[in-house]
């Protein structure tokens, strides 16, 4: 287990810039803190081993470590403003569809103090208010529609709560269930509306509700429930009614945290722990896909007592990054009880000055988007078939099981919630325990870390071992400045798994390459899924799988347009930008247990591509070893297709041949599923090595394979593999134009900086 975990508040920072540390004690009574910086993450005793360098800042000394917990689950807050009193009559109402029922107590809206509906652990539908509690005999059932409401009138005497259960909000009145009781004590109000959850003793949300809830309302009268179904399901009409006290639509403002009232009372809301939003409602039928469209059909959120954005732990301490410390991945190392085995990492990205050139003229692309992608990843422990389809036994090490013991931190949005609904956000806003070096991943056949992170250090270890200065960008920092920032460079490395991206960065990158920038992609299933950041909630990423694509859940039907930016989700192929396009190769094929070696084509001949293979005889193979699987080619691989938009001048120098059949087709390829799709019977499933030129005097050199940086690391970064890479570089960072074959040339190239700035 882990005695102390931590988070920051920024993933990247410019220099004179200040960060804050959130630190919560699983054990720890004290820590220190200092700042390291990261060269080489991986532990294998394989590989050229652990480094790091140690930062002369003084980070304060020895601090108590303080107890903190997780706190998940969404719901919506409503401050009353005052309008939730003297509520004589009243009736309070909403429409709600359980996605999971289990022995769990849940709530669909609370007045906390005044009055509850929620569905009990075996359920059925509950309501509290002036002392009585009420049930129904009959049950709720799962992803079906419910009208609830709680009516109270002064006139009569009598509490009522009634159901009904609807199959089309347009049609004739569901099964209604009604029970009344009689009720003297004198109304009062509240302070304030909580939709999903009620407050609890210790004064947080509690008791969350699992699934959507549609068009909850309050009104200052007791409304008949069939009356109040025909309101719901009419927001103009519902807005004019004259007891109207509130009544919240989830359509409107859908990209943003706030919760609109209808009602001329304006007593808006906002969501906690970001909940579902542009989720199909009660009226959903089909009738659009687009919720920008139809806006009044996707008026529902879904809530989840697993949502988690924001851990809101108090800062422990802050501190300005030095102004000449030179831009890098670092990382504020916590070291609990002087144990430094124990020792935990937060890391981020020191990038350049954000209002002037470094000098330097090489950038690795920090990727962040799909380090939020697998953050707190917990598949490979619950998911059937995993270890089947890694061909081995998964590892599990000590932060994946404080993973399982506080499954509060969040998840990745490989995983789902508790109802099995895909989960669409990720958060930096919380510990992400496996973006830390030393983390051993369940992916990590042959004793290595070579998943995400750890084996993105393999490359910044090999430009360290090469002399090779360089900048340190990050994801976000691209998605916000996109091609002004690149401009600097003459050349952009990527990680060894680039998968996510918003559509800000992959324009940025094209437009980088189409100008004369040279991008080196140094892994494999890169820039596959969309993804998109919410310009009202900092630290937040959304993902919708939508269509194809290997994916562990689908967002369900009616619901693959992003909440944030109502862009379409899914594969970045499926919205006209497939990564062909980009850099010569898309996903083809992924393996997780036995890597290859590339077998050089003809092409690796042409003297377009001597550069590369400078300096080395050309044998039949290359990267027959590695830290990854033993070979430079698997874990993910890619290859080139016309098809999908690699250029025709592409040179493919090398591929891989007959992988096992662990590794099998991409859904988007499979059109006609046959038993032949498979390693060792599918010539397409390969990683083939690629190089092109562009236009404007770029270029674009790829290796289609997660593996390949696993291979530069071996021997101590001395290799063809790593000789290779190199070879790239240097003729990468020279500013001398590239020219495309047959003088398809046109335009300019953007101005790159000199190698001697």
């Amino acid at each position: 287990m882990l005695p102390i975990v931590a988070y920051l508040d920024k993933l990247t920072v410019a220099p004179g810039e200040r960060l804050a540390v959130m630190a919560g004690s699983f054990g720890a009574h004290t820590y220190r803190a200092d700042l390291r910086r990261i060269i080489q993450g991986d532990t294998n005793p394989q590989g050229p081993g652990y480094k790091d360098e140690a930062i002369a800042l003084d980070l304060g000394g020895e601090r108590p470590a303080e107890a903190k917990g997780f706190y998940p689950g969404s719901c919506v807050v409503v401050p009353g403003r005052g309008m939730l009193s003297n509520l004589d009559d009243f009736t309070l109402a909403a429409v709600a569809s359980p996605t999971l029922l289990d022995e769990r107590e849940r709530t669909v809206i609370a007045m906390p103090g005044f009055a509850r509906i929620g569905i009990d652990a075996e359920g059925h539908v509950f309501a509290e208010a002036l002392g009585r509690r009420l049930a129904t005999t009959g049950r709720v059932t799962r992803n079906m529609w419910h009208v609830l409401s709680l009516a109270y009138s002064g006139g009569d005497g009598r509490l009522t709560l009634s159901i009904s259960a609807e199959s089309d909000a347009a049609g004739e009145d569901g099964q209604l269930e009604a029970i009344s009781v009689p009720a003297t004590a004198a109304p009062s109000g509240a302070t304030e509306i909580l939709i999903a959850a009620t407050r609890g003793p210790n004064g947080r949300p509690g008791t969350f509700f699992d699934g959507k809830i549609d068009r909850p309302a309050l009104f200052s009268a007791a409304v008949a429930h069939d009356t109040l179904r025909r309101l719901l399901a009419d927001f103009e009409r519902l807005s004019r009614t004259r007891n109207l006290r509130a009544a919240w639509d989830f359509s409107r403002k859908i990209s943003t945290q706030t919760i609109c009232d209808v009602s001329p009372f304006q007593l808006h809301g906002r969501i906690h722990n970001a909940p579902a939003r542009a989720m199909t409602g009660w009226l959903w039928k089909g009738q659009d896909l687009d919720w920008k469209k139809r806006p009044d059909l996707y008026s529902a959120i879904h809530f989840h007592s697993t949502d988690m954005y924001d851990a809101a732990w108090t800062v422990d301490f802050t501190f300005t990054v030095p102004e000449g410390l030179g831009s890098g991945v670092y990382a504020v190392r916590l070291v609990p009880d002087g144990d430094e085995e124990a020792a935990y990492y937060c890391v981020f990205a020191l990038r350049p000055p954000r209002e002037q050139a470094s000098g330097n003229t090489v950038a690795f692309l920090f990727p962040t988007c799909s380090y939020l992608a697998y953050a707190n990843h917990r598949l490979g422990m619950d998911v059937p078939g995993t270890e089947i389809g890694m061909g081995r036994a998964v590892e599990l090490d000590r932060h994946h099981m404080f993973l399982q013991a506080n499954p509060g931190i969040g998840f990745s949005v490989y995983e789902t919630h508790d109802d099995e609904s895909g989960v669409f956000h990720s958060s930096r806003l919380r510990p992400i325990v496996d973006l830390q070096p030393k983390v051993r991943s369940f992916l990590g056949g042959f004793g290595s870390n070579v998943w995400q992170f750890n084996a993105d250090t393999h490359i910044l270890g090999w430009l360290d071992h090469i002399g090779q200065d360089y900048d340190v960008i990050t994801d976000e920092d691209l998605h916000a400045e996109g091609l002004q920032l690149l401009g600097r460079y003459n050349v952009i490395l990527t990680g060894t798994h680039p998968e996510y991206h918003t559509g800000n960065m992959i324009a940025a990158l094209q437009g980088f390459t189409d100008r004369g920038g040279r991008l080196m992609y140094l892994g494999g299933n890169g820039f596959y899924w969309v993804v998109s950041f919410s310009e009202d909630m900092p630290g937040i990423m959304e993902c919708r799988r939508s269509e194809a694509g290997i994916r562990p859940w689908e967002p369900g039907h009616g619901q693959f347009y992003h909440a944030f930016t109502g862009e379409y989700g899914g594969l970045w192929r499926r919205n006209g930008r497939p990564p062909n396009h980009l850099c010569g190769v898309g996903m083809t094929s992924q393996g997780f247990d036995i890597c290859e070696p590339y077998v050089l084509s003809p092409a690796a001949r042409d003297p377009r591509a001597a550069f590369i293979f400078e300096g080395l005889s050309k044998t039949a193979k290359i990267g027959d070893f590695g830290l990854a699987g033993g070979g430079a080619a698997g874990l993910e691989v890619d290859r080139a297709d016309a098809a999908q938009g690699t250029p025709a001048h592409a040179l493919v120098l090398a591929s891989s041949t007959r992988h096992t059949d662990i590794y099998l087709m991409t859904p988007e390829d499979l059109l006609d599923p046959t038993p032949d799709w498979s390693g060792t019977q599918a010539d397409i499933i390969r990683a083939d090595l690629t190089f092109f030129e562009t236009a404007g005097g770029g270029a674009v050199f790829s290796t289609g394979s997660i593996a390949w940086a696993g291979s530069m690391a071996w021997n101590g970064y001395e290799n063809e593999i790593a000789y290779i890479t190199a070879n790239v570089l240097r003729r990468f960072d020279n500013p001398d134009r590239f020219r495309m074959p047959g003088g398809r040339e046109d335009g300019q190239p953007v101005e790159t900086r000199s190698t001697e700035s």
